[in-house]
């Protein structure tokens, strides 16, 4: 038995198995990632510890190696010792990326799930895997697409149609990239509808209710880029889809002339009128703070001429 085992078990402390199990679990709700261990990250820790219902002395217990290349004597908690063990292991597994791995990705150190990873959460939490694709949880591998679409140099003649699209077949690879738009147009909107500005999440975090509305919608094969894509509550995502408004050039509001022509408790909760007072002509969206992510003007000009002037 090694050193670190011994004291593991003296302290009762509970398998890696166990650990990594509440550490992918408590991952979900921390939008899948969290920041390397000792790294200001205490609280997490802690919240890992009453998950697992350790005891004041398991959490403080010290234990001592040397740092052979330094020739020096390391003293740190036992239980933090065991923590960055399962994390380890978890890598290994394919179930966490490594620190050092999104460091090269994000240039931040954080453990971060992997689809594997999610897929084990998700099981572990008697979540339906269904749901993985409303999820605000980034993975590795959508990290990637997501890094990918915020960083594409903007093209001045975008053609916003994907005639790849077209295919029933549903990959892994246009799951991964679907998961990896919506995380890009979300984050970019701050979870903000662009229009309304209402900003909610479910009561255990883990789904807004902001949504990654394409502009030329997947129904005409639009692509899944940053520049196809504003964050819309339901309700504004509904009506844009349908051409109660669109977008000009200048990203401000062209509402339908319809809305002075339906019956008056149209729109309406209570005696809020939501269509007509959250639908004003000329008023700009909120956009995000990047330019170079702001919607295309190619993809306006499509929902323009193809959904809202259909409507009229």
């Amino acid at each position: 038995m090694s050193y670190e085992s011994k004291f593991f078990k003296e302290l009762s402390l509970p398998n890696r198995d166990h650990v990594i199990h509440v550490l992918l679990m408590s991952l979900l709700k921390h939008n899948g990632y969290i920041k390397e261990f000792g790294s200001g990250n205490q609280e997490f820790v802690d919240e890992l510890a009453d998950s697992l219902g350790l005891s004041k002395h398991q959490r403080s217990f010290l234990m001592q190696t040397i740092v052979r290349k330094e020739g020096r004597l390391k003293t740190f908690p036992a239980w933090h010792r065991l923590l960055f063990r399962s994390a380890d292991t978890a890598a290994k597994e394919k179930l966490l990326a490594h620190p050092k791995d999104t460091l090269k990705l994000t240039g931040r150190r954080e453990w971060m799930l992997t689809e594997k990873g999610i897929d084990e959460a998700l099981r572990l939490s008697k979540i339906p895997i269904k749901q993985k694709q409303e999820l605000p949880v980034l993975t590795y591998e959508v990290q990637k697409i997501k890094e990918k679409l915020e960083k594409a140099e903007r093209i001045e003649n975008y053609n916003p149609i994907d005639t790849s699209k077209k295919s029933k077949i549903i990959s892994r690879e246009s799951l991964i990239r679907k998961r990896g738009f919506r995380q890009a147009i979300v984050q970019a909107y701050h979870c903000r509808c662009c229009v309304c500005g209402l900003k909610l999440s479910s009561p255990n975090s883990l789904t807004w209710e902001v949504e990654a509305a394409h502009i030329v919608p997947n129904r005409f094969h639009g692509k899944d880029d940053i520049w196809n894509g504003i964050a819309l509550c339901h309700f504004h995502h509904w009506s844009f889809d349908v051409g109660w408004f669109t977008l000009r050039q200048d990203f401000t509001m062209e509402v339908n002339e319809h809305i002075d022509t339906i019956p008056s408790d149209y729109g309406c909760v209570g005696s809020f009128d939501v269509l007509r007072q959250t639908l004003k002509p000329n008023q700009c969206i909120r956009l995000p703070e990047n330019k170079a992510v702001f919607p295309h003007e190619n993809s306006l000009l499509w929902h323009r001429k193809n959904i809202y002037l259909n409507s009229i």
